[in-house]
């Protein structure tokens, strides 16, 4: 019986001694999950939103980008015109007959055009209305200098037959231009 009842020690023995290994490991795993960091992000939401609300009032909010006009400094200097100045003055178009025969009955077939400045000078009508239309904002050569309403003075040289004066006019207004005038006086 000694041989039972020594068996039945050893069991209990090692049954206490697995209960204690089981109680070992319980309180190891609560004081590895005790002992687990935990993050607090109340705080952290905090600080977060006040570093937003610092940005937001202390940052300049710049307009959008402006176009400034810049005056530049001739650079031309004295005596040479500036090529993409506008001149303020009109447009002066001399007209003069080749042939001012006073005594003759029929008008003269040829007469002479020219256009006071840096301009390419016209030999017929046609190429005045083409020059013109190119000049004028808006035309067909896309480099306008002037509205449609800038003036242009005809000037016929004395003795200019009339006809021709009338031909140039046609031509100017041609062009598209409805501020065309004639001073006869000057010469």
């Amino acid at each position: 019986m000694v041989s039972v009842e020594s068996n039945r020690v050893v069991a209990e023995a090692e049954c206490v001694e697995a209960r204690r290994a089981q109680r070992r490991s319980e309180r190891k795993f609560n004081r590895r999950s005790s002992w687990r960091p935990t993050l607090n992000l109340t705080s952290m939401i905090d600080v977060v939103f006040l570093l937003l609300v610092y940005f937001m009032v202390a940052t300049e909010f710049k307009k959008a980008e402006v176009i400034e006009r810049l005056e530049l400094p001739n650079r031309l200097g004295a005596g040479v015109a500036d090529p993409f100045e506008v001149p303020d003055h009109p447009v002066v178009i001399t007209v003069s007959s080749q042939d001012t025969d006073s005594t003759r009955t029929t008008v003269a077939a040829g007469f002479q055009i020219g256009i006071e400045g840096p301009f390419p000078q016209p030999t017929t009508p046609n190429s005045l209305t083409k020059l013109l239309a190119e000049r004028r904002m808006g035309g067909t050569g896309g480099r306008g200098l002037w509205p449609e309403d800038h003036p242009i003075v005809l000037q016929p040289a004395p003795g200019t037959d009339w006809e021709h004066v009338v031909r140039t006019f046609d031509a100017t207004a041609r062009a598209g231009y409805n501020n065309i005038s004639l001073n006869p006086h000057e010469g």
